[in-house]
């Protein structure tokens, strides 16, 4: 069902000028070529969905194809948040977030070493600040979110930017006016999730 979702994954990577940079993305497009998908997959919902009808394509036609893959699955994918965030975050953000985990540990894809998913957030939001024992690159696909590492430095980005965090590197995203959709790689050590830093 999602087989075509992650060849677009893929083939975005493969378009990336940036891949050389980041030996990570070797083994995420191994573990995307390698990917053998269910045939059913149990859809879950959450508000933050509604927030794809205010969607815009993109300048660049390979996000526009991972868009219009996302767009047409996001009804019956599963859609979740991390459990950690739950019983800490406001009820605004929750209901204006939420990520699809396509391959990782208890994703739609199982894989051991490699986490590959999509978040979505709403207008406005602080992520506050959080770190994780994986590496981490984000590639931006909707909205302008800038994002913030441990040291205070600051990051403004656009559709099409690539964002790279080490493991155990603070970070923190603020997202603008518009809806913001990140498609996120982990690897390394990618069973334990992110832990929040603070709550500010």
């Amino acid at each position: 069902m999602i087989d075509g979702l992650l060849r677009r994954i893929a083939e975005f990577h493969r378009s990336r000028p940036v891949v050389p940079e980041f030996p990570m993305v070797a083994p995420v497009l191994d573990a995307l070529d390698d990917a053998r998908c269910p045939a059913t997959i149990e859809s879950r919902t959450l508000p933050v969905v509604q927030h794809l009808d205010a969607v815009e394509p993109s300048a660049d036609a390979t996000i526009n194809a991972v868009l219009d893959e996302l767009l047409r699955l996001a009804p019956v994918l599963p859609w979740r948040q991390t459990v950690g965030y739950l019983d800490v975050l406001s009820r605004d953000y929750l209901d204006n977030y939420g990520y699809v985990q396509l391959l990782g540990p208890n994703a739609i894809v199982e894989h051991p070493d490699v986490r590959v998913g999509i978040g979505l957030w709403g207008p406005n939001l602080h992520y506050p600040a959080h770190q994780h024992e994986a590496e981490e690159l984000y590639h931006v696909l909707v909205g302008e979110p800038s994002f913030r590492d441990g040291d205070g430095e600051r990051r403004a980005t656009r559709p099409g930017d690539a964002v790279h965090f080490v493991p155990w590197q603070v970070h923190s995203q603020d997202f603008g006016a518009t809806p913001t959709v990140l498609l996120y790689c982990w690897t390394g050590a990618v069973e334990p999730d992110a832990v929040l830093v603070d709550v500010g």
